[in-house]
């Protein structure tokens, strides 16, 4: 089955109920029975998840598109054999990243930003969008901005897949190959570091 790269939409409102009744896991078990409208409608939920999160690894976005290809393809070929999974964003962002850091040792490339004590992303602001969903005033934004590029990547990552990805602190420390004790360090520190910073 051929796999293109689309833009985020919403799954295709084909599986006889509302998109807001879908339970992913459910789409996932009507996948591995086969459903094509199950895949598309997995692939269209998480492709954006996954491209983002190929962007902290690296900056080859051909391999990152590449990547996602394989990784679907893959999961196609061998529906059959997988089993029902209970964190399903997580699963495939795991699945994702050992695909990606194969292909980036592949290439003898790993990787510009690293996947250990270097890992750089640049985590930017949407004023408007956190402002809705806060309590923060508008007026402290940029401090909070200011916070945030004052953590150390590793901090930044573990702020990210909390809170943008919204995985759980054992979920975090197994991609980033840590242990959960230390998840919670850099989480405290990081929280502790936004804190002042709204305070300045």
């Amino acid at each position: 089955m051929e796999v293109n790269l689309p833009h985020r939409s919403p799954p295709v409102a084909a599986m006889g109920r509302p998109a807001s009744d879908w339970n992913p896991e459910q789409i996932w078990d009507e996948f591995r029975n086969g459903s094509e409208l199950a895949f598309t409608a997995l692939y269209k939920m998480y492709v954006a998840d996954l491209y983002h999160y190929g962007e902290r690894l690296t900056d080859d976005k051909q391999l990152i598109e590449d990547s996602i290809h394989d990784l679907f393809v893959e999961l196609w070929r061998q529906r059959s054999r997988y089993k029902p999974v209970q964190r399903l964003k997580f699963y495939l962002l795991k699945s994702f990243r050992n695909r990606l850091m194969k292909n980036l040792r592949r290439n003898g490339r790993i990787a510009q930003k690293n996947s250990g004590d270097q890992y750089d992303i640049e985590l930017l602001i949407n004023p408007a969008a956190l402002n809705s969903e806060s309590d923060a005033p508008a007026e402290e934004l940029p401090g909070l901005q200011k916070g945030i590029d004052g953590l150390s990547p590793r901090e930044k990552q573990a702020i990210v897949l909390r809170f943008y990805d919204g995985l759980t602190y054992e979920e975090i420390a197994e991609l980033m190959t840590i242990s959960t004790r230390s998840v919670y360090k850099l989480m405290y520190r990081a929280l502790g570091s936004l804190k002042e910073a709204l305070r300045v």
